[in-house]
């Protein structure tokens, strides 16, 4: 078994048992085909916390309101995606949209920079082919955005229902059949009153935590 040179130092050798291994090239190469896979996980990370955030953005822009639970939200995704920062080209997306978040506030105007931004960058990762779910996770990410504001208002309930409305993926129809189901329920006055808020809130934050 040859390894080439420039695979030398892609990872780092551990000590390991060397039963079930002939030779030193057989146990290079299983530490080459460990390295790979864990490189390839942290690729799918990567790929899901940008398309997350892109659905987030979507839910807080909804009624065109950034507050500052929503601005936390946003600081928050930062910290818990720094990590991927080691990766291209995840850690110029992540540059970008840290840049704008640390200037201690997001409005309307930034908040459409940084959907541009994470426009261009699924698009350039090819996010419907690579990444696993992505619809589903967008649609995580847009729960999380409206629920952040601590509050639901009219103008995203009716967004939502419309977004909702506008899905053609099959399977992504079932999974959220029943929210949609509840949302038609609450929408059938053309309002949505503060019982029927506090319904919807826990439904859809209970989504977040099975989807």
């Amino acid at each position: 078994m040859i390894i080439h040179k420039k695979h030398f130092n892609s990872f780092i050798i551990r000590k390991i048992p060397c039963t079930g291994y002939k030779n030193a090239g057989d146990k290079l190469y299983i530490f080459f085909q460990i390295k790979t896979g864990m490189e390839k996980a942290k690729s799918t990370e990567w790929k899901n916390a940008a398309t997350e955030l892109a659905g987030m953005i979507y839910g807080v822009s909804l009624d065109g309101v950034v507050t500052r639970n929503e601005y936390e939200t946003l600081k928050n995704w930062c910290a818990d995606n720094e990590s991927f920062c080691e990766h291209e080209p995840f850690n110029g997306l992540y540059s970008k949209i840290k840049s704008i978040v640390d200037s201690g506030s997001v409005n309307k105007e930034e908040l459409e920079e940084i959907e541009d931004i994470l426009n261009k960058f699924l698009e350039k990762i090819g996010s419907k082919q690579r990444v696993e779910d992505s619809n589903k996770l967008f649609i995580k990410g847009l729960l999380k955005g409206i629920l952040s504001s601590g509050d639901i208002n009219d103008q995203e309930v009716y967004k939502l229902k419309q977004f909702l409305e506008n899905q053609d993926d099959e399977n992504l129809k079932s999974k959220f059949n029943g929210l949609k189901e509840l949302i038609d329920k609450i929408w059938e006055d053309g309002k949505v009153d503060d019982a029927e808020f506090r319904i919807l809130k826990d439904y859809m934050g209970l989504l977040i935590q099975i989807v």
